[in-house]
């Protein structure tokens, strides 16, 4: 009866003595995750501390197009080291001038603005589309080319061709209203200046088709 009682003893000191090493290494494991979280903590802070606060672009933007207050929004971001190649908050836009595209929610980079602009200005020319000659899914801020195509003319001995006006065209707008009702669609296009005269003058004789040249 000693000995069993000894060797039951014995088997209880086992045990404890191995629940006693799963709870230290339990312990030391969640200590050791508790440590781990704490680096992230501060590693996350610490890019937090060096994020800046720059001017994106709020709408989209092409080259010609004046900077207002409207044109931009001011968002933080982390950028370590090229802070400098985009508009801080710092810095005055007011009256600069794009002289490249710039698509809505990127950075304004201070290369693309310029108080001079030595390219073609761009003019918002609002519009009446047939609803089959433009995409039934068209939206503003997407990439478009102009054609126009000519009307039968029977005065005309020779038929004349479709033409391309302009292409990579800029949709500003389009009317919601005019799309729902039926008809034709109303919409305003960022066209180069050199181009509207002719597409105004193209409107009587001609179609003009709006095809999308990008997806």
């Amino acid at each position: 009866m000693l000995r069993r009682g000894t060797s039951t003893n014995l088997n209880l000191e086992a045990i404890k003595e191995i629940a006693l090493k799963r709870a230290t290494a339990k312990t030391y494991f969640a200590i050791g995750l508790l440590v781990l979280s704490l680096f992230a903590a501060f590693a996350i802070t610490g890019k937090a501390n060096q994020s800046v606060k720059v001017w994106a672009a709020a709408t989209d933007l092409v080259a010609g197009d004046v900077i207002k207050e409207s044109s931009a929004v001011l968002v933080k971001v982390f950028l370590p080291t090229n802070s400098t190649k985009y508009l801080s908050a710092n810095e005055k836009f007011n009256d600069f001038v794009v002289n490249r595209r710039i698509l809505k929610g990127e950075l304004l980079p201070a290369s693309a603005l310029s108080e001079n602009f030595s390219g073609e200005s761009i003019r918002s020319v609002p519009l009446k589309i047939a609803r089959n000659d433009l995409p039934n899914d068209l939206t503003a801020g997407q990439s478009v080319d102009i054609y126009s195509l000519p009307e039968n003319d029977l005065n005309l001995d020779k038929a004349r061709k479709t033409e391309l006006i302009s292409i990579g065209v800029l949709v500003e707008s389009v009317d919601l209203k005019s799309k729902d009702m039926g008809g034709d669609i109303g919409i305003v296009l960022k066209i180069p200046e050199n181009d509207v005269i002719y597409l105004l003058a193209s409107l009587n004789k001609s179609r003009i088709v709006v095809v999308r040249n990008e997806i």
